[in-house]
């Protein structure tokens, strides 16, 4: 049979279409992460909200086709498309309204804020994921018209989806950012209307058959298997637990970067796209689905220990594109299978339904699996037994999925039976020992000792013992430390440095806990009252294992609370003399927000007048560019600003590696104060203790650039916003070929340069 110019098409629009929405939910990660704030509550909300809204446009695109004759699916299917490009843009355009409205709800009605959140994502993304999920009846009358299986086309979508996490990750944001990319998507869904257009003025002239009743196995099966709205329910629950626990061990063993991020999400959406692909020829082999759940089931308890032990394999640890194609291979071959098999039911259910209201009720179902899967995992699995016992679980899953196709219970049981054998060999012989730290061993050398570990829903919280200290590690990246090395010593200056340089601090904020030594010094310099932010409650309850911050919590003075910094400093009405913190690496997943310039903005609106403001500044973990840009940006709204260098902690190449930047909030009362770091009043506070950590002549000799070195050295670099994203999608030194001492090196040749006002700029 000759195909018709929709067959031939429509392939490549929903391969267009899959992109384009995959692409808009890493904007919309990144808009509502502003706007909301990040948390794993707002995680989790964004996911239930965001599959409530293709679950109900589902169901009632497939209502609505099945009681009416519908248009041309064709045109319906643009017309959904021109939709959704111009209803992604609602989080943007509603974001500032939005915000304001979050932090007055939080401040003035704090029992209100789950549900605030609730009303602002279904404003926000629910119209689009309406739009989004009533394509999937339209697919099925796609497939029907041009005589295909809907799995062959719902495998095109999803691969659309797979190659779209890549492109977004490594070409549009890199290049264009937030808006751009925006925009970018947005003439993207206009030309898959127009396409849609196209092909419907080619056809229109030929009678529709996607509104006819097909003819038996014409494209579909003759029955349902046994019990498939449990299937779907299963398979989704299943798909979402093995995502969830997968990418937990992924991150603690790649790094929470959004380009490791990207590579998993790839992996794992390429694999459901090929069992899709696959579902047909299963089909017509009249294989039950039994036997793909049972090869999933299995091929997960199999793959898991390997998965554990990605954090030693040396080749992913390489700089440049081998890291990440070293990944993205190993990945698609140890991830790849077992979510294959697992990709094989929805399509296969799909094209045994007979029409538009079956394929919404199918989809419709998987999707409330997938939002129960991601929530159990996320909220009572991971934080009870881990990431590996949570896979396990998912092939419980799997195996009550196949189990519900075979009749005879002795069959059930002897399944049963040799799953748990296997799954004990596995325990034996393979699996990691539960309370070993993914990503330790490869940040710390010699004998590492678990002193505690605790899987929260948004990230996996370690303490690690070692030769010379103790190590604070979330999902398993060395964030800081407690140890003999004075090259630790940096953190008790982040908070004294800056306290230092102010007359009278009464009011402090430290934002990111970590091990609780930069709240102490800050506390120690006599603050009336001091507020800790972290986005991690069990950092906060891992504190007592450290020594160095001598029980800083147990002040009175001191309020903790469990918030993003950036969105605690939205909400709450006090006004500080000093702000300090030391956030996650620049390039890591979602601290791009605490370096840009609308973060430094709000920062400057929450100072009192001749306030301080101090922020880590890692040479190791920035290229020259990026350091450039990072002081650029803080420059831009504390022009009158300074860069300190810790003098303990020096570089394998022997020079400073670990900077401060602090800055001063402008008088407001028309006075012009002398330069920051002319002066540093806090010397003559007394201290309980009688002695500094740092001495006064240490003090002033560290202060390394002062405003007008510091605004050389800035010279022509491009500033850091919260759309360009320029830190998150940059070039990190663990990204680059480049060997990191030879950045520092020229970062400091570059500092060195703006000392003097005849350097060359």
């Amino acid at each position: 049979m000759s195909q018709t110019p929709s067959s031939r098409l429509i392939p490549g629009i929903l391969f267009l279409g899959g992109a384009a929405a995959l692409a808009w939910q890493v904007i919309w990660s990144h808009q509502l992460g502003i706007t909301l704030g990040a948390s794993a509550r707002g995680v989790a909300l964004t996911v239930a909200t965001a599959m409530a809204g293709m679950t109900l446009g589902s169901l009632a695109c497939g209502r609505l086709l099945r009681e009416r004759k519908p248009l041309d699916p064709v045109l319906l299917y643009g017309l959904l498309e021109l939709a959704i490009g111009l209803l992604a843009l609602l989080p943007a355009a509603l974001g500032g309204g939005i915000m304001a409205a979050d932090a007055r709800v939080h401040r003035e009605s704090p029992a209100l804020a789950t549900p605030f959140t609730i009303l602002a994502l279904i404003l926000t993304i629910g119209p689009a994921t309406l739009a989004m999920g009533a394509t999937l009846p339209i697919m099925g009358l796609l497939a029907r018209s041009g005589g295909t299986p809907l799995s062959r086309l719902y495998s095109f979508n999803t691969a659309g989806a797979a190659i779209g996490t890549l492109v977004a990750a490594f070409v549009l944001m890199p290049r264009y950012g937030l808006a751009g990319t925006s925009l970018v998507l947005v003439f993207t869904h206009l030309f898959l209307a127009l396409s849609c257009f196209f092909v419907f003025l080619k056809t229109r002239s030929t009678p529709d058959a996607s509104i006819k009743e097909p003819k038996k196995n014409e494209t579909i099966l003759e029955k349902q298997p046994p019990g498939a709205g449990w299937i779907a329910f299963l398979s989704g629950a299943a798909a979402f637990l093995l995502e969830v626990a997968w990418f937990r061990s992924l991150k603690s063993a790649w790094f929470s970067t959004a380009d490791s991020l990207a590579v998993m999400l790839f992996c794992f959406l390429i694999a459901l796209a090929a069992g899709a692909a696959l579902a047909p020829w299963w089909r017509t082999r009249h294989w039950s689905l039994a036997l793909a759940f049972i090869a999933a089931a299995f091929l997960v308890l199999m793959v898991t220990p390997l998965i554990d032990r990605f954090d030693s394999v040396d080749l992913f640890q390489k700089s440049g594109a081998l890291r990440q194609l070293s990944r993205l291979f190993i990945g698609l071959l140890v991830i790849g299978p077992p979510v294959v098999f697992l990709g094989i039911a929805l399509p296969t259910l799909l094209d045994a339904a007979r029409g538009p209201r079956d394929w919404a009720r199918l989809y419709a179902i998987n999707t409330v699996g997938a939002v129960v899967g991601a929530n159990l995992a996320a909220w009572i699995l991971l934080p009870a037994i881990g990431p590996s016992a949570t896979t396990a679980v998912a092939a419980a899953f799997l195996a009550i999925a196949a189990m519900r196709q075979i009749p005879s219970w002795r069959n059930r049981a002897t399944l049963a039976c040799l799953l748990a054998a296997f799954l004990g060999m596995i325990h034996l012989v393979a699996r990691r020992d539960p309370h070993e730290v993914v990503g330790a061993s490869r940040a710390i050398r010699g004998p590492v000792e678990t002193l505690a570990l605790r899987h929260g829903p948004d990230a996996t919280i370690s303490v690690v013992g070692f030769e010379g200290g103790k190590a604070l590690l979330i999902n398993g990246f060395f964030t800081t430390a407690e140890a003999a090395d004075p090259r630790s010593h940096y953190l008790d200056a982040i908070g004294r440095v800056p306290m230092l340089l102010h007359p009278d601090p009464r009011r402090a904020l430290v934002i990111c806990f970590g091990t609780g030594q930069t709240a102490h010094a800050v506390r120690e310099e006599g603050p009336l009252s001091l507020d800790l932010a972290d986005l991690n409650e069990a950092v906060f309850d891992m504190a007592g294992f450290f020594e160095a911050n001598h029980h800083v919590l147990a002040d009175p003075r001191v309020s903790r609370h469990v918030m993003d910094g950036r969105a605690w400093l939205r909400r709450t009405s006090t006004r500080y003399d000093v702000v300090t913190l030391e956030p996650m690496p620049p390039f890591f997943s979602g601290s791009n927000s605490l370096y840009s310039r609308e973060f430094y903005e709000l920062v400057r609106d929450r100072l009192e007048p001749g306030g301080i403001l101090a922020q880590w500044f890692p040479l190791h973990l920035v290229s020259p560019d990026q350091a450039k840009s990072v002081a650029a940006t803080f420059r831009d709204v504390f022009p009158d600003a300074i860069l300190w260098f810790d003098p303990d902690s020096v570089s394998l190449s022997g020079q400073f590696d670990q900077g401060i930047l602090i800055g001063r909030r402008e008088a407001g009362d028309g006075t012009i104060a002398s330069p920051l770091g002319r002066q540093w009043p806090g010397l003559r506070r007394i201290l309980p203790s009688g002695t500094r950590p740092l001495a006064a002549e240490t003090v002033r000799r560290q202060l390394t650039l002062d405003p007008e070195g510091l605004a050389r050295f800035t010279s022509g670099a491009r500033v850091v916003t919260d759309d360009n994203q320029l830190l998150e999608y940059g070039v990190s030194p663990f990204r680059s070929k480049r060997r990191i001492a030879e950045m520092i090196q020229e970062t400091h040749a570059l500092i060195e340069a703006a000392k003097s006002p005849q350097s060359p700029r």
